[in-house]
């Protein structure tokens, strides 16, 4: 990673908006921008960088760039240990009427009811018996 890269004020505010958890079109829509022009500075970003086409990656370099972190890697193993013992905490603290939760509920109940396929033989077979 290029850590002396300097960034132009659009491509700061598109990093930016990865830092913040944002995906791309969202990030267009923060900004004012076109997706293609999210596309487009991102890949400036990482040619600048020296960043391998990975948006964590670049996250790690942002913040280390911006905030003075040190990300070393067992810091960085920490720190995701720590961020997802957050999120599962979070996520059993979730109410179950949630919408999230009724929502994957009801796929998974309707890819259970979904009829099984037989074949013209079995269709045959089942009706002469």
């Amino acid at each position: 990673m290029n850590t002396d890269a300097v960034l132009t004020p659009a491509e700061t505010r598109i990093a930016a908006g990865y830092v913040d958890g944002l995906i791309g079109k969202e990030i267009a829509d923060k900004c004012g921008v076109s997706y293609n022009t999210v596309v487009r500075h991102t890949q400036n970003i990482y040619d600048k960088t020296g960043i391998r086409r990975s948006t964590n990656a670049l996250v790690a370099w942002f913040l280390t760039k911006n905030y003075s972190l040190d990300l070393g890697e067992i810091r960085r193993r920490v720190g995701a240990f720590a961020l997802l013992c957050l999120v599962s905490v979070q996520i059993a603290a979730t109410d179950p009427g949630s919408a999230f939760v009724r929502s994957s509920s009801a796929r998974r109940v309707e890819a259970r009811r979904a009829p099984s396929r037989r074949t013209r033989r079995e269709d045959d077979t089942y009706i002469i018996q």
